[in-house]
């Protein structure tokens, strides 16, 4: 029996108890959804302290695509007269296009939200949440635990150590979908897939876009021939900046900032000025909030819940799947 002090006047409470504790509403509800069709009488409490539906759903994957639809669409077009079609865009409205987006992934959202509301197996949580000790977590001001956990807590944009980026300002792959308006400059500080997707969709835009990424090639991840020819693609429209490192942002006034960076064979400095700077850096973990190591999960060096071949964990009936374990998910 556990007995906790849960609040600061001393009220005492026994953990909620579940069959299944989840925490995260992307990719993990898969499982949830396999265990409740073999076994309708679980009872689930499914918890995410952000907008239900996952990372991929809600600012990843889904959106970028969505926005990366209309960038093919403009390079389409403008190849139309090879085809012998005499075409040509009279304009791009970009507010519409990030509307569209946030409609259908909104619609998706409030039918993910409604199915959990609903369920009369899942009590949902949309709050943080933290292990207190091994199997029992703490969400809001309510004490809960099950012998059976997963965990599927996703990732954050990874924001590196940059000498006046905070005062300056920036963007990240979450912000940037927030956008009412198009900048018409951007530095993008990153080499990786997520760089690239965003300055695809940006150059399509119509904005002037820089990447500037401290890797020797763009898409380091890729075979070498693939990362060729995605640099050689991208920089018809667009100016791609390898093996530079960014050292320090400044903002020169609302509407302009400059980034210094260093080529890291050379040492020489190089200078950008743009309106705006993503930083596409990478993902980094939120164990950092879940504190795993209370339940004895261990996390390695970055942060990253450590699992074996099968998502298992370092503790017993305890799972990890998706971008909280580190690893890509193809």
């Amino acid at each position: 029996m556990f007995i906790y002090v849960v609040s600061s006047d001393s009220v005492m409470a026994k953990p909620k108890r579940f069959d299944v504790v989840v925490i995260g509403t992307g990719s993990v509800m898969e499982t949830v959804e396999l265990m409740l069709r073999d076994n309708p009488k679980l009872r689930v409490a499914v918890i995410d302290k952000d907008t239900p539906g996952g990372i991929c759903l809600t600012r990843g994957c889904i959106p970028s695509k969505i926005l990366l639809y209309s960038a093919d669409l403009v390079r389409l077009i403008e190849g139309a007269s090879e085809f012998g079609l005499d075409v040509k865009i009279e304009g791009v409205r970009f507010e519409h296009i990030m509307n569209r987006m946030r409609s259908m992934i909104g619609s998706e959202i409030n039918a993910i939200r409604e199915g959990l509301s609903k369920s009369p197996n899942i009590r949902f949580y949309n709050q943080p949440a933290e292990f207190v000790e091994p199997y029992v977590l703490r969400v809001g001001g309510e004490l809960i635990t099950s012998d059976m956990i997963f965990l599927g807590a996703g990732s954050k944009p990874h924001i590196p150590q940059i000498a006046g980026l905070d005062e300056a300002g920036y963007l990240t792959s979450d912000s940037v979908l927030e956008l009412k308006s198009k900048p018409d400059s951007l530095i993008i500080v990153g080499g990786g897939y997520i760089a690239a997707e965003y300055a695809h969709f940006f150059s399509a835009m119509g904005t002037d876009v820089t990447i500037v990424g401290r890797n020797p090639r763009l898409l380091p991840d890729e075979e070498p021939e693939v990362s060729a020819l995605a640099a050689r693609m991208l920089s018809k429209h667009l100016k791609v900046v390898t093996n530079t490192e960014v050292f320090r942002v400044e903002r020169l006034n609302p509407r302009r900032k400059r980034v210094y960076a260093r080529d890291r064979s050379t040492g020489a400095e190089r200078v950008f000025e743009a309106a705006e700077v993503l930083i596409a850096a990478g993902r980094a973990p939120t164990t950092d909030i879940l504190h795993p190591e209370r339940s004895g999960v261990e996390v390695d060096s970055q942060g990253w819940i450590r699992v074996n071949e099968f998502l298992q964990t370092t503790q017993r009936n305890i799972w990890a799947l998706g971008d909280a374990t580190g690893g890509y998910m193809f």
